[in-house]
């Protein structure tokens, strides 16, 4: 929620969309024990779920940006972010990333080599990461 504010402040008086991006992949199914027809219907159930709810995500994460008046084109991707995240910033010709992270440990998270730090490599643009609020709503560091 924290990077959501934090572009919303940056996008305020711009007269271009606020391109929001939800990168995500299917979660695992076991379906060795079943029979292949009945495999293949489980996975393409699990998939159309997972669209689902992944698109009524983002569109709720997007609704406050839009009920402030915000352009907001939202955009959703199946795969890995780490190579997604910089395809759709290429593609775009973004100026700047803003990338939430879901950790608290922040700069550790660049340290240590996670989706941010391949992120911040590759981009052909700024990268701004953006730590979750701490608990008490006070305000969220940026790195």
């Amino acid at each position: 929620m924290a990077a959501r504010a934090v572009a919303a402040t940056l996008a305020k008086g711009a007269a271009q969309q606020l391109p929001v991006l939800s990168v995500y992949d299917y979660p695992p199914l076991e379906t060795t024990a079943l029979p292949p027809e009945l495999a293949l219907r489980q996975r393409e159930d699990l998939r159309r779920r997972t669209d689902t709810l992944m698109v009524d995500k983002l569109e709720a994460y997007v609704a406050p940006l839009r009920a402030a008046g915000g352009a907001v084109s939202p955009i959703v991707r199946v795969g890995h972010p780490r190579q997604l995240i910089v395809e759709v910033a290429t593609s775009l010709k973004a100026d700047l990333v803003i990338l939430g992270s879901h950790s608290t440990r922040g700069l550790l998270d660049i340290v240590l080599g996670g989706t941010a730090q391949q992120v911040s490599e590759a981009a052909p643009c700024l990268v701004l990461l953006v730590s979750p609020q701490p608990e008490g709503g006070g305000q969220a560091p940026c790195v």
